[in-house]
């Protein structure tokens, strides 16, 4: 039996938005996933991003909050990915 999913946007901010646009439209399983396997998922549906995505330096926000790589993430929630930032 194939497992549900439910499309989720995903906002991404700098460097992430000039590989892949300002949006991102993802699948993702009912029950939601990890902020790790939502990382795997883009990575996979967007092969541009791989690379930034699997650095480790990638921050995910939640919510509009910074979470780890094992928080959920679920159908509904508003989700945004920011790159390193660097600065004088």
């Amino acid at each position: 039996m194939e497992e549900t999913r439910v499309m989720l946007e995903i906002e991404l901010c700098g460097r992430l938005a000039d590989v892949g646009g300002a949006l991102a439209q993802i699948a993702i399983p009912e029950n939601g996933c990890s902020v790790a396997e939502l990382f795997a998922l883009i990575a996979q549906q967007h092969p541009a991003l791989a690379h930034p995505l699997v650095s480790g330096r990638v921050r995910a926000c939640v919510n509009e909050t910074i979470v780890t790589p094992d928080a959920r993430v679920m159908a509904g929630d508003e989700v945004a990915l920011f790159p390193p930032v660097s600065g004088g």
